[in-house]
């Protein structure tokens, strides 16, 4: 589904590179590193396209060779932050995630009203529909950003720390709830995290940026020491 074949990832220097790795649909993976080892970089890059040095491809199809529509059709980038939409209505905010598939106009078909309805009950999001995104609680936004990235659609979901800033009960409401739309809807969801125990709970794959050899390990399942001593070089 995703695959990286000789990666190097960082913009001005190397930071780790992936020799080989193909993510599957259904998975919930983790992505795990120390703060600036590159987890930011890696989904920033696949976003816009830019892998300077290897291969990364999309269901066969090589990924720097796709257009902006193109990606947009594949992978999506939750931004629970709203930056630029602060002040939109949470249903004008939804309602975004369908624009890569409307004509000039930007007008919603029935289809796509269809589709945004669908995710607004799937998150139980009816009763902040009308409310700005500026308001909204922490576990609000961050199910009103989930929701957008369902309602374009894609393959693949990344989310940047998805569980920060949330208290224990929320988290494992957003981590149970990303894991069963892996699954159930056959998307490969991708996470940035800190949240070392939950990503062991709930996530399919651990993927860690190893400190000391600078490569990206692929684990199924992994005890948190070790992973700590992979990921940050320190005993727990």
């Amino acid at each position: 589904m995703l695959k990286f074949e000789n990666c190097r990832i960082g913009h001005d220097h190397l930071l780790y590179e992936i020799p080989l790795l193909e993510l599957k649909r259904s998975e919930f993976v983790a992505l795990i590193g120390a703060n600036g080892s590159g987890k930011s970089t890696l989904m920033d890059s696949l976003i816009q396209g830019k892998f300077s040095q290897g291969k990364v491809s999309v269901e066969g199809r090589n990924w720097n060779d796709l257009k902006l529509t193109e990606r947009a059709h594949q992978i999506t980038l939750v931004d629970n932050h709203f930056l630029g939409f602060d002040y939109l209505k949470v249903n004008e905010y939804l309602e975004l995630g369908r624009h890569s598939y409307t004509n000039f106009t930007g007008r919603l078909s029935a289809e796509d009203r269809s589709i945004v309805q669908k995710y607004v009950e799937t998150l139980h999001l009816e009763k902040v529909l009308d409310q700005s995104t500026s308001t909204l609680s922490d576990g609000e936004r961050q199910r009103v950003g989930i929701a957008k990235a369902l309602i374009q659609e894609t393959p693949i979901i990344l989310l940047d720390e998805p569980t920060a800033f949330l208290d224990y009960p929320t988290k494992k409401e957003v981590m149970s709830l990303l894991g069963r739309i892996a699954t159930e809807s056959n998307r490969l969801v991708i996470i940035a995290s800190h949240d070392i125990d939950f990503c062991i709970e709930y996530c399919s794959r651990i993927l860690i940026i190893e400190k000391e050899s600078k490569m990206l390990e692929s684990h199924q399942q992994i005890l948190h020491d070790e992973l700590v001593r992979r990921a940050f070089g320190i005993s727990s």
